[in-house]
């Protein structure tokens, strides 16, 4: 961890020595305003651990589909599980075991949530900021928040005529082709905006049977927003969204290999479709209050044919059939007083949820149906209050109720089951001056409940992980708002933690066995150097450990939490001149990562490399990049279902993307 240590120490002297030979007075960062706390703010002012990315930082870091955060957000991590649209994420340590069907961190893309790992991805087309929020976020974002947030706000269409077309060619047929357009259709009162990506590339997984390669990747992803404002006070917004992959096989294949194959007489292929709706209308009852509705729909379904055993041999083909239906309102009253804020709410969402799964093997094939259903309501306000110019305080409560219910008619099984939370949260700040704040935070979270897939020994539930958050957080600008330098400490007690245990060889089930902890810290600095050069960095370490598991007279206890890497890091730098060139290059990397309770199998450390340079127009862009330069292998090798499989990793992408605005 020393190396660390020297980076930003380094990070810190470098910038420090160069800010003061070479700052110009005119130069300085810009201010970056959020909604965490649902409404806009400042993010310096904001008591939560927060990464921020708006339409020039996305751009600038290459980041074009969801999977790209968190290679510049500390303490987060994605793991694919071989496929797009099983997505495990994990903040602090705590992560989504897929089988549960839940999350402990969720997604928001213009109010539509995102609640389990089915599904978890979205290409950024036309956006205005992402947001990330680390530590319990229930009392405004309610369940499967408990270890944060992740908010996709896209552009609002104005009465500028914007249009951006994007095109990116790189080796292993890399294909990218993007399209931006909005404008008014009735200046001041009516506009639209419409988004379009194809994006494609080659398979790497070669399958030695068919004598081809399986894993070739397509997608489509579209996006169109109306917006209406009929009256100063009244702001009317539709949002839809198509995304669709058409994927070969899975990216696994058996352990140990260096250029990775199969032999299965099943090709294999994974093919999914996420549609999603979002109505939002703000209405400003006077200059001190509003009223904003969020009406959401979405469907996600999948369509999977596996093989297992990477054989010439039937012995593990899975074929499988999954949607995951979510529609959702929430109402929120905000009104301003002197030294006050007051926040109320009521969210409610309806799921339905089916799997169709057929399984065959050297002995017949079994096939599984089920159906599972839930309903939420829940009631929630937070107050902001300003003490004196330098004390101020919030806190929240936040009410859920939830019912769910589990039918297998291949079984003939049915259940149901209604769980009740409440989510408290109480922060104080203090501000220093107008530029360097800091905060102490008190909040509570949970993870839903629910039924272990399938009806394992009849159906068995498991019920809602929760947590104590503690969090010591400290935000400044120096040097003439040069410099940007954020950073938190947090500890996190887990108790009836939900966690895999085996009901038999190769079949698991989830339960509320474990107890743990998670503390860590979390660092992002950025510093303008000059007015052409700028220095990046950020920095999450992270300990989450069992304080006791046992299972089947073996203990864990002490153990890592799986998914919980120890570190991760990233740094760089950025040249802008003025005359149009461009300049990027930054290494991100993550700690050792055990994939299984036991400890045994695991992701060694690595780094990653990446390069961006270009020349930049009023209208035209153009630059030549490279994704992990030394084509570092960074595969879960050896780790994957308890050693037996790897799940591959691209290799170097070497492309050049044009970008032209008209």
């Amino acid at each position: 961890m020393n190396k660390f240590k020297k980076v930003i120490s380094l990070s810190i002297f470098t910038s420090s020595l160069l800010s003061s030979i070479y700052a110009e007075d005119s130069i300085n960062l810009e201010t970056i305003t959020v909604t965490a706390q649902k409404s806009e703010e400042n993010v310096q002012n904001v008591p939560i651990s927060i990464s921020v990315f708006n339409e020039i930082s996305l751009e600038d870091k290459s980041i074009s589909t969801i999977d790209d955060i968190p290679k510049y957000t500390p303490n987060l991590l994605f793991f694919n599980g071989a496929k797009k649209g099983l997505t495990a994420p994990s903040i602090r340590g705590i992560y989504a075991n897929v089988s549960s069907f839940s999350s402990p961190v969720s997604m928001y893309v213009d109010g539509v949530p995102f609640l389990n790992s089915m599904g978890f991805a979205d290409d950024l087309m036309d956006i205005e900021r992402v947001e990330v929020l680390r530590g319990p976020q229930g009392t405004l974002y309610g369940k499967n928040s408990e270890a944060g947030v992740i908010n996709i706000v896209s552009k609002k269409p104005n009465n500028e005529i914007k249009s951006k077309v994007l095109l990116k060619v790189a080796n292993d047929g890399k294909k990218q082709i993007g399209v931006n357009v909005s404008g008014p259709i009735i200046e001041d009162t009516f506009y639209a905006g419409i988004s379009y990506k194809h994006d494609e590339k080659d398979g790497y997984i070669k399958n030695t049977f068919y004598n081809e390669y399986i894993n070739d990747k397509e997608s489509d992803y579209a996006k169109i927003r109306l917006r209406y404002t009929p009256t100063d006070d009244l702001d009317i917004s539709f949002i839809s969204s198509r995304h669709e992959n058409n994927d070969g096989s899975l990216d696994w294949a058996l352990a140990g290999q260096d250029e990775p194959s199969v032999a299965s007489n099943l090709k294999g292929l994974n093919e999914t479709l996420t549609k999603m709706a979002a109505l939002n209308i703000d209405y400003s009852i006077d200059d001190s209050s509003k009223i904003k509705s969020i009406s959401t729909i979405r469907q996600y379904s999948e369509y999977n044919e596996s093989d297992s055993d990477f054989t010439s041999e039937t012995i593990s083909h899975l074929y499988k059939y999954s949607e995951f239906n979510t529609i959702s309102q929430e109402i929120r009253y905000e009104k301003d007083f002197d030294k006050a804020k007051i926040v109320l709410g009521t969210y409610l969402d309806k799921t339905d949820d089916k799997w169709d799964a057929k399984f065959v093997r050297t002995l017949g094939e079994s096939k599984k149906v089920q159906d599972m259903e839930s309903n939420s309501i829940s009631f929630f306000t937070t107050l902001f209050y300003t003490l004196n110019d330098k004390w101020s305080f919030n806190t929240g409560l936040r009410y859920d109720r939830e019912k769910k219910t589990q039918d297998i008619e291949t079984m003939s099984l049915y259940q149901e089951k209604t769980w009740e939370n409440f989510s408290p949260k109480f922060s104080l700040q203090h501000s220093f001056n107008d530029k360097q704040m800091a905060y102490f935070s008190v909040a509570k979270g949970y993870r839903s409940g629910g039924f272990s897939h399938l009806g394992i020994d009849g159906g068995i539930s498991y019920d809602e992980e929760n947590l104590i958050s503690y969090e010591l957080g400290y935000k400044s600008m120096f040097w003439d708002n040069r410099l940007r330098l954020n950073s938190s400490i947090y500890f996190m007690d887990i108790t009836d933690m939900q966690v895999e245990e085996v009901y038999a060889p190769g079949i698991t089930y989830m339960s509320n066995a474990a107890e743990a902890t998670s503390k860590g810290l979390e660092l992002e600095l950025e510093a303008l150097l000059t007015n052409e050069i700028t220095l990046f960095t950020s920095l999450g370490l992270n300990k989450t450990t069992f304080d006791s598991f046992t299972e089947s007279g073996k203990d864990y206890s002490g153990n890592y939490n799986p998914y919980a890497p120890k570190y991760n890091f990233n740094i760089g730098l950025q040249y802008r001149a003025n005359n149009g060139f461009y300049g990027r290059v930054d290494v991100n990397g993550y700690g050792k990562t055990f994939y299984d309770k036991e400890n045994i199998y695991a992701k060694d450390a690595y780094e990653l490399v990446n390069l961006k340079v270009g020349y930049e127009l009023d209208k035209f862009d153009v630059y030549l990049y490279a994704n992990n330069l030394f084509d570092e292998k960074y595969d879960a090798t050896n780790a994957y279902f308890y050693g037996t499989t790897t799940v591959y990793k691209e290799s170097r992408e070497i492309g050049v993307q044009l970008t032209y605005r008209f």
